[in-house]
């Protein structure tokens, strides 16, 4: 499956929250990947809860996701 997705950020849960809901405002659909939560469900804890989530994207909307992107983080500093 994640081979034909690319990963676009990886940072806190807020933020990646944040970035899904621009992304969705301009009709892309992101996965977000929350490895503290795999980790929690599978037994052991991740020990940065600040970098445990990762936003991916598909690779086919790679290039409208790139023109928006540069202008989210200017915005909100993600």
């Amino acid at each position: 499956m994640l081979t034909d997705y690319i990963q676009i950020f990886c940072g806190s849960g807020i933020d990646a929250l944040e970035l899904k809901n621009r992304l969705n405002d301009i009709s892309i659909y992101p996965i977000i990947k929350d490895e503290s939560k795999s980790g929690n469900l599978a037994g052991f804890g991740i020990p940065n809860y600040m970098y445990s989530h990762k936003v991916f994207i598909h690779k086919d909307q790679f290039e409208d996701a790139s023109l928006f992107i540069p202008e989210i983080i200017k915005q909100d500093k993600i």
